[in-house]
Order: structure tokens, then sequence, then C-alpha cells
């Protein structure tokens, strides 16, 4: 988001500074558009979206990106290389009461390495689903 805003800020001063330099029909065209944001969905056992999940992100630089909540339909965003942390109070973590990581087509994401203050860590399994605790915290690298 702060990179758009930059990019935007750029495109309008390189605009402002290059019209005082006459032909008027020239058009400067800046493309900022390279970010690569991904989009997953955190559901339930039952399938059902899990919305409203605090998480908060870092870049790979370890410079923390922003507080965010899964939307209404489980939906969460971030850039490759981003490690997002997310709050899984009030989720008990037993076999019942599992968690998921797909994509928009409903498959799941195996292979996301992650860590949680519970001491568990590992990769989210074929199913997409991760172990955890109750009222855990779990980062996921991105």
């Amino acid at each position: 988001m702060k990179k758009k805003i930059a990019g935007l800020m750029i495109a309008g001063v390189a605009v402002f500074a290059l019209s005082g330099c006459g032909a008027g029909d020239t058009v400067v065209v800046v493309d900022d558009d390279t970010s690569n944001e991904t989009t997953l969905f955190l559901v339930d056992n039952d399938g059902f979206s899990v919305a409203y999940v605090d998480y908060s992100c870092v870049d790979s630089f370890g410079d923390f990106i922003g507080n965010f909540q899964t939307k209404s339909n489980g939906a969460f965003t971030f850039e490759p290389g981003e490690d997002c942390t997310f709050d899984f109070i009030g989720y008990d973590g037993t076999p019942g009461d599992e968690l998921y990581i797909e994509d928009i087509d409903q498959n799941p994401k195996e292979g996301i390495p992650y860590t949680c203050i519970s001491g568990d860590f590992g990769r989210t399994f074929g199913d997409g689903s991760f172990d955890y605790m109750m009222d855990d915290s779990c980062t996921f690298e991105f």
C-alpha cells in the first residue's frame, strides 16, 4: 500500500515537472502496478470462512507492514516474502476445530512454513491444515 502511494506521488511529480517542457500533446504514463499481492483464505473444519482473525505482517527485512483482519469470507492478503502472524484467540486447536489455508478455488495450500508460540511448527499439511493450540498465535512464512 505504501509502495503504491509513493509510486503515485512520484508519478504526480514527474507529470508536473514534464508539463513545462512544451509539447502540449505529450502524455507521460507511469505503470506502478508492481504489486505481487496474493490472497488466500482461512476456513474452518466445515469449510466456513474464518472471519475477523487479527493478523500482522512484516516484510522480508523484518519491517512492520501493518495490522489487518481476515475479511468476512476469510480472505487475507500478503506479498511473497512476508511473514504474517495470526492470533487464533477463541480457537482451541483440537481435531474438531481445525483451520485450513486454501486458495480462491478451495485448493489446499500445502507446504507453507509456520511457527506458533505454543511450540508447534512445520509446514501446512496436504489438506492445508496446521497444528496449533488453544488461543495460539502462529507466524506463516509466505
